[in-house]
């Protein structure tokens, strides 16, 4: 698979593998923080802080599998993860947000009438069940979709890629 790819492709998988761990690594670093300021821990705080450290596990495995030279199955993961950061959400006190890296957002929120939002974050992660906030809000996040059609850019270069060298290979060679 390597051999398809020259410095560019190359370039662009790296980078994109070192924004997921990275933004994995912020992540459980804040977690980790987060945890440590907590100060009454139930089995639902650690059930949460389970799911916000697998998230940013993922992610990073994602990118490492992108180093690892595994394209196809990390483009895959990549492409999973980046959509999980796509929508942001709080709706009669549900909330859901991850963000493994950055987030630039558009959004709406409704409290006492509807307003336009628009915002930069990094790593974090909110999830609330039943929570007694009547605020709506919905909102996406402009890194993780242009991330996924960057993705979807790079897997259709591959397969170009990999096509044409099928192609050449049936090729015979004429002396």
């Amino acid at each position: 698979m390597n051999d398809l790819l020259d410095n560019s492709l190359k370039g662009k998988l790296k980078g994109l593998a070192y924004y997921q761990i990275i933004g994995g690594v912020l992540g459980i670093c804040l977690t980790i923080w987060l945890l440590a300021q907590t100060g009454t821990i139930t089995g639902l705080v650690i059930i949460l802080f389970s799911v916000a450290l697998g998230l940013y596990s993922f992610s990073i495995y994602s990118g490492q599998q992108l180093l690892k030279g595994n394209t196809k199955k990390g483009l895959r993961l990549s492409v999973i993860n980046q959509i999980l950061q796509t929508i942001n959400f709080a709706i009669s006190g549900f909330a859901y947000k991850y963000v493994a890296g950055l987030m630039l957002y558009v959004g709406i929120k409704y409290l006492d009438g509807l307003t336009f939002s628009f915002g930069f974050t990094c790593s974090t992660f909110h999830f609330n069940i039943n929570d007694e906030e009547e605020i709506t809000t919905a909102s996406l996040n402009i890194v993780a979709i242009y991330l996924v059609y960057f993705i979807d850019k790079l897997n259709d270069e591959i397969e170009k890629r990999e096509t044409l060298l099928k192609e050449s290979e049936k090729i015979p060679i004429q002396e």
